[in-house]
C-alpha cells in the first residue's frame, strides 16, 4: 500500500507506514502493532495472504484489522483472502472514500 493510497491517508491524519514486500510488512506489523493493516495480496517474498495468516497465528489480542488491497477480483480471490485472515478485501482501483468508511468504522476518532 504505497504511494498514492499511502499518501491520501496521511493526508486524512493516519499515522501511516509502508513496507516494500511481504516479509517487510510482517515485520512492521509484529513491531508496531497497528489497529489495521492494509496490505497487496501480489507483493514479492511474501505475499498477502501469507502475511495474514502469520498475523493472525503470531499476534494476541488485540489483533489488527487486515485489509486486502489488490488487483485479484475474482469470489475465489475474495474467498482465499478471508480464508487467510483477511476482514475486507477491496479491489483496485480502490475506491478511496468506500476505504474511508470502513477506517472510520473501525478506528476510534481520537486516533488519527
Amino acid at each position: 500500500m504505497l504511494n498514492a493510497s499511502a499518501a491520501a491517508l496521511m493526508l486524512q491524519g493516519f499515522d501511516v507506514r509502508t513496507a516494500i514486500d511481504g516479509l517487510a510488512a510482517l515485520t512492521a506489523i509484529q513491531h508496531w502493532h497497528p489497529d489495521i493493516a492494509l496490505l497487496d495480496i501480489e507483493m514479492p517474498k511474501m505475499d498477502g495472504r501469507a502475511v495474514a495468516r502469520n498475523v493472525r497465528a503470531m499476534i494476541s489480542e488485540p489483533q489488527p484489522l487486515l485489509i486486502a488491497l489488490t488487483a485479484l477480483t475474482s469470489i475465489a480471490d475474495r474467498l482465499a483472502s478471508i480464508q487467510a485472515g483477511f476482514n475486507y478485501h477491496f479491489s483496485k482501483p480502490v475506491q478511496f472514500e468506500a476505504l474511508l468508511r470502513t477506517l472510520d468504522f473501525h478506528l476510534d476518532p481520537s486516533l488519527r
